[in-house]
């Protein structure tokens, strides 16, 4: 059922706006009823929504009142969901939920603000929320029941991690994440390598109990809510999204109101926005704090920030195929190819650590033009010993199946006769052992695992460990190739663990 249909029906059954009340002089008093998951001003950073109930009253001398519930949802992870079906119902009058609960409620065409490593810096959110790419996003919500006045900046969201950094993909492999309220953030997580897990207020619970590793968040509000004995580890100069309030109301309210009403509301969603826009996000005096608590700053090498892109390459394909995301998409990329600086904290060097050196070139976003097919070769004993590779090292032995389409692969393996260590000592007998991205440029590849397509593709289960039967994903690894004559040959293997099998024999086309 279609939110404006909810709107609809719940109008008909005598839940819509009521009358406006009249003040002592005989002139009409708006009261709005509006809702916050948390409280107005939650970090001392949302400056728009704090904007925006002071304005409602003062741009209307007072004709228009805020009644204000706090803390809606009572913490749930969907709480802003919640309120985005309340609001286009008729049931609240209005508020400012953000972006990353819009698709949740049946609304997907904002997800394109929330595309990943994309919008890095206040600078970039600031233009966002006041330049063209606004009014097309706001004008979006038309038909939905609720009626966007504006955009507002929020806190710009980082990694934060309970027991090691996560810098580059190999890090993200298999760590469950908590994930708030939003299918893009999931998706992206899960292109990480990593397990997305929908909790609420309670999530450092769980970080104590050892179930979550880590959690997107902002700078302020992890500071306000003292969260550094919870994951005292943030990724510095990495930008997951912002966070973007949507200053909004309910269309049956808004139909309801006079047309001076709907000017001063408008008035009051564009002091909002560009209180949001003139405000200054001060995170290095947080972060210095913060550092004083034991809380660590540590910054991602350019090869894992380079993985990290091509790992998120299939979710920012996926916006852009979309006839409605792509263009919007489109838009947001060039505001951020205007401000392409990466929004990270200063701290004293002893609470900063640089990432590891580089051991390898960067992962390149383009895909490899690895000729597609599906190519087949048997790697025995005698092939391990003859590259002079100790034999109880082995686990390189099995007939490998490697088909390539499209800039993806799998890689399967039959065993040959040594079940306990063919096919990568995996236990699994003509079941696919990888599943990813092919990435490079000329004749070098980059073989990059995605969850997603190994559980589609094997059928593992998660979670992602080394136990038979669960998903194991190899860190990604890089090969030089070349054809000739029906066969293809890798050569100058880098990366651990992954790759070795690849090199033993040359690979043939079947098909």
């Amino acid at each position: 059922m279609s939110l404006a249909l909810v709107a609809a029906l719940v109008s008909g059954c005598g839940g819509g706006p009521q009358p406006p009340a009249q003040d002592k002089a005989g002139s009409e008093t708006l009261v709005l009823k509006l809702a916050t998951p948390d409280v107005v001003n939650n970090n001392g950073q949302s400056f728009g929504p704090q904007a925006f109930v002071d304005s409602l009253e003062s741009v209307s001398g007072g004709r228009i009142k805020v009644d204000m519930t706090v803390n809606y949802g009572d913490g749930a992870v969907d709480s802003e969901t919640q309120m985005i079906r309340a609001i286009a119902s008729g049931a609240i009058d209005g508020g400012w939920p953000s972006v990353r609960a819009f698709a949740s409620a049946g609304i997907g065409a904002l997800e394109p603000v929330e595309a990943p490593l994309t919008i890095t810096s206040y600078a970039a959110s600031k233009a966002l929320v006041s330049g063209p790419v606004a009014k097309d996003l706001l004008a979006k919500l038309d038909g939905t029941g609720v009626v966007g006045l504006g955009l507002a900046v929020g806190p710009l969201r980082r990694p934060f991690a309970a027991k090691a950094p996560l810098l580059g993909p190999a890090d993200w492999q298999g760590v469950t994440f908590r994930s708030f309220n939003s299918l893009l953030q999931a998706d992206t997580i899960r292109a990480l390598g990593a397990i997305p897990v929908q909790v609420g207020a309670k999530w450092p619970d769980m970080v104590g109990a050892g179930t979550l590793r880590g959690a997107e968040f902002d700078i302020a509000q992890y500071a306000a809510n003292d969260l550094w004995t919870t994951t005292p580890y943030v990724t510095a100069n990495v930008i997951l999204w912002p966070k973007v309030f949507v200053l909004a109301v309910s269309q049956q309210r808004y139909d309801s109101m006079t047309d001076q009403q709907r000017l001063w509301v408008r008035q009051a969603a564009e002091a909002a926005t560009k209180a949001s826009v003139d405000a200054t996000y001060d995170e290095s005096t947080i972060a210095q704090s913060l550092c004083q608590s034991g809380v660590r700053f540590i910054d991602a090498s350019a090869a894992q920030l380079a993985g990290l892109h091509a790992a998120v390459a299939p979710v920012m394909s996926k916006l852009s195929a979309d006839p409605v995301t792509g263009p919007l998409l489109d838009e947001i990329r060039a505001v951020a190819a205007q401000h392409p600086e990466v929004e990270e904290p200063t701290v004293p060097a002893d609470c900063h650590e640089a990432g590891p050196a580089d051991p390898s070139p960067s992962i390149p976003e383009d895909v490899s033009s690895l000729p597609n097919g599906t190519y087949r070769h048997r790697v025995t004993m005698a092939n391990v010993k003859a590259a002079g590779i100790p034999t109880d090292a082995g686990s390189w032995t099995g007939t490998w199946t490697l088909t390539v389409k499209d800039g993806t692969f799998t890689l399967s393996c039959r065993f040959i006769d040594l079940p306990n260590q063919d096919c990568g000592s995996s236990g699994y007998d003509g079941s696919t052992t990888e599943a990813g991205h092919l990435r490079g440029t000329g004749n070098t590849v980059y073989f990059v695992n995605d969850l997603g397509m190994l559980q589609k593709a094997s059928g593992c289960v998660l979670p992602v460990s080394t136990d038979l039967g669960h998903c194991f994903l190899v860190p990604p690894y890089w090969l030089d190739w070349s054809v000739e004559g029906g066969q293809l040959t890798f050569s100058h293997h880098g990366g651990e663990p992954g790759g070795q099998e690849y090199e033993l024999a040359p690979w043939t086309k079947i098909n």
